[in-house]
């Protein structure tokens, strides 16, 4: 613990001795994003953000090697991702929510939100990765602005949009566990209107006996310029997939019968088909010259369909769901210069509509439906107070109506209405060109998720009580000379009511944690080497590293002074992406995952899981319209699991395999 302190240490003050001798330079940094929209959703400069942001920019993808979102988040400080031994499952966790992180972190898509109505997540398989442009990760409470789920963090994606002459690229890939991907991209401009269409196949036999995983993804955008200050758009896409579910592995008798790679549930299967449809419509009006700001228009459909089934006590257990979602954001941004101070504004409403269907079989008799409407309202202001020193604050108050209408077993029809009113404020110094010290504080809060509500094994429980919070956040983010970027963040966050699984008596059910509080610290740096040290030979030197210390634990309660179940105290990554020979990048990425307690170890009654170091690697190799790559996951062939879970009645783990070391050749044709 003391070396990863001191290291952390150590980073910020080399850090600070290269601003002191470091040369100056005009070529212009290649470490900061300027365009950044998460934070106070409206376009700024990244640098300038109150809070601890990241974005992850198209070319950085690309050279990482991931083929999910979620395995490129989990290089980023402050966040860990965890599967049930397949991509499918992924989840991905800021700040020390764990099992529940699928309903505190919010995940938009062009600012369009993909977390489900219920706990099942958001679909980290439908967001095709060849097709973003960038990732914003906004970490801490984002409630204020986005409303419900957004507690631990916010992660809004941005798709790629058409530009320039008709172009396009095709790629394959095969890959260990007989993995194959082909996709196909499209993209151009003419005059006003921009296009761009993906499309995707990929399959595998996965890691572990019945992991196998099948899935389509197509992904279209239109962009229309009307005018100078009005633009249309609509966005279209469908995924499907089948996957199987391999289940855990126990160790007592079924890690040794079955192995790493084998299953105890080698019959348990599920299916997803998803389809979304999104109309916007933006426009910067002007009433007798007086300008209005900009308004944004947005209208999503979408509809999710899954099925699963899986034994459950001996018995099979099927479950149809069908989630049909309607959504309206309307937003307005004003940019405003008042006797030589910046003002910036924003202020909007969302609402959503959500009917979610759940239909049993087998020896599930579930026939219910939920419907959720949910509106909010909100408003946030930052303005210059004096030179460079900005003030903030903002408010939201969000309603929700819940309707149960349950048909079969006790039939039973009854409503929920609650409702929250959450602020925040905050102050900014921006001490130097691209540099700025900040503190802020935030309430938060979550709706319940409907099968929060409702189990299969115990009914309808409308006694839950919603869970709030509040956050303090005080960071540093340090532009030495566009040379390094250093980002130091503290945080506090306490929580009430936060809705948990109590796992006890088997199969569990949902109540509510007295109080929770998670504290730690988040590090990071990032440089481009080639500022400091001059090598003929290189086209690209670039490193970063950082570190997180969290600590998550029970504050009242049967669980007091107990650590959460599976957060990790310590995380740390670091990565070199370089350029040589003109043609080469080479990628090198390694993770450090601490030691943390299974899901469901509440009391902390049983060791630990081991702490985990993983490699990856990619090099590619690029000439002309080609590209040609290999890449090599798990070099160091560590044998681990992201996840694991306490039996409800004994000191039993069930552990879910993550596979060993792997390879992966591909190509890419562009014209």
């Amino acid at each position: 613990m003391k070396k990863i302190l001191f290291c952390a240490c150590a980073i910020f003050a080399s850090s600070l001795f290269f601003d002191i001798y470091a040369e100056e330079d005009d070529s212009g940094g290649v470490l900061l994003e300027r365009i950044v929209v998460t934070p106070l959703r409206m376009e700024q400069s990244s640098y300038k953000s109150t809070s601890n942001v990241t974005v992850i920019g198209a070319g950085e993808i690309e050279s990482s090697g991931a083929k999910s979102v979620s395995a490129v988040l989990q290089e980023k400080a402050g966040i860990n991702t965890y599967n049930n031994s397949s991509d499918k499952t992924s989840k991905v966790d800021i700040r020390g929510f764990a099992d529940t992180s699928v309903s505190n972190v919010l995940v938009l898509i062009d600012g369009r939100k993909v977390n489900s109505i219920d706990m099942s997540g958001p679909d980290w398989l439908q967001i095709p990765i060849e097709s973003i442009e960038r990732i914003e990760v906004l970490r801490g409470a984002g409630s204020v602005l986005y409303g419900d789920n957004a507690v631990g963090g916010v992660i809004n994606i941005i798709t790629k949009k058409g530009a320039g002459k008709f172009s396009g690229r095709a790629g394959t890939m095969m890959g260990s566990y007989r993995s194959r991907q082909d996709d196909i991209e499209i993209q151009g401009k003419e005059k006003q209107i921009s296009y761009y269409l993906y499309s995707k196949y990929y399959s595998t036999e996965g890691y572990r006996a019945n992991s196998a995983l099948f899935e389509h993804d197509f992904n279209t955008r239109l962009d229309f310029d009307a005018t100078d200050t009005v633009s249309m758009g609509l966005s279209a896409g469908l995924h499907k997939d089948d996957y199987g579910m391999p289940g855990g592995l126990d160790d007592q008798t079924e890690l040794d019968q079955y192995g790493r790679r084998g299953s105890a549930d080698a019959s348990d299967f599920a299916s997803t088909k998803d389809r979304f449809v999104k109309l916007s419509l933006d426009a910067s009006p002007q009433l007798k010259e007086m300008d209005m700001g900009k308004f944004t228009l947005d209208y999503c459909y979408r509809n999710r369909d899954a099925y699963s089934w899986f034994y459950y006590g001996g018995w099979p257990t099927a479950t149809k769901y069908k989630i049909d979602t309607r959504s309206f954001a309307l937003k307005n941004v004003q940019n405003r210069n008042i006797m030589d101070r910046d003002l910036h504004l924003v202020s909007g409403i969302d609402y959503y509509d959500v009917k979610h269907t759940i239909n049993g079989s087998e020896n599930n008799t579930d026939d219910l439906t939920i419907y959720k409407d949910e509106l909010g309202f909100y408003v946030y202001s930052e303005f210059e107070f004096v030179r460079a020193l900005f003030l903030n604050a903002g408010a939201r108050y969000e309603r929700a109506k819940y309707r149960f209408d349950q048909q079969k077993a006790t039939a039973l029809y009854t409503t929920k209405t609650p409702s929250e009113t959450v602020y925040s404020g905050g102050l900014k110094y921006e001490y130097a060109e691209g540099s700025n010290a900040y503190f802020n504080v935030q309430e938060s809060f979550r709706f319940l998720a409907t099968d929060e509500w409702y189990s299969t094994w115990t009914g309808l429980n409308t006694n839950l009580k919603q869970q709030t919070g509040i956050q303090y956040e005080l960071g540093i983010k340090h532009n030495l000379k566009d040379k390094f970027l250093v980002t130091v963040t503290p945080y506090i966050m306490d929580i009430e009511n936060e809705i948990y699984v109590n796992p006890s008596p088997s199969p569990g059910q949902n109540e509510n944690y007295d109080k929770t509080r998670r504290s730690g610290v988040e590090l990071g740096m990032e440089t481009d080497l080639r500022k400091f040290y001059d090598i003929p030979a290189l086209d690209k030197l670039e490193f970063f590293t950082n570190y997180a210390f969290q600590d998550a634990e029970f504050r009242g309660g049967a669980y007091s002074g107990k650590q959460i179940p599976m957060v990790p105290k310590n995380q740390g990554n670091a990565g070199l992406n370089a350029g040589f020979m003109k043609n080469y990048i080479l990628n090198v990425t390694g993770k450090y995952v601490g030691d943390r307690y299974a899901i469901n170890d509440t009391g902390n009654a049983t060791p630990k899981v081991k702490s985990y170091i993983t490699m990856d690697t990619k090099l590619s190799y690029k000439r002309d319209a080609m590209e040609i790559y290999g890449s090599m996951n798990n070099v160091f062939n560590e044998k681990y699991s992201t996840y694991v879970a306490k039996s409800t009645s004994s000191a039993k783990k069930d552990y879910y395999p993550a596979p060993e070391r792997n390879f992966e050749i591909g190509a890419v044709y562009k014209w």
